[in-house]
């Protein structure tokens, strides 16, 4: 099913790039803000988490928690990351 999906994907890519091939590689100019403002937020919940982590261990816990802990961590970080990006492109970008 997921190998399917990855087919039809660079399928679809390829079949929009060939019809429109002058839009095939362009990008909007907020990409590049948009991208990196999903990656600090996720990195600075991944340092957040990191900090739960470190008391764990010098509390004496188990190995096992403590690889848990940061595992969720990056995992967590990675959908915040994406939840960013996402909101960036679906509302916009913040002035400030």
């Amino acid at each position: 099913m997921g190998a399917g999906a990855v087919v039809a994907s660079i399928g679809l890519n390829v079949a929009v790039a060939i019809a429109s091939p002058g839009e095939a590689g362009a990008k909007d100019p907020r990409d590049k803000e948009i991208v990196r403002l999903g990656e600090y937020t996720g990195q600075s919940f991944l340092v957040l988490d990191a900090v739960t982590a470190l008391p764990l261990s010098m509390a004496g816990a188990d190995r096992f928690w403590i690889s848990k802990v940061i595992h969720l961590a990056f995992v967590l970080s990675a959908v915040l990351a994406s939840v960013v990006k996402l909101a960036a492109y679906r509302w916009g970008l913040q002035s400030w």
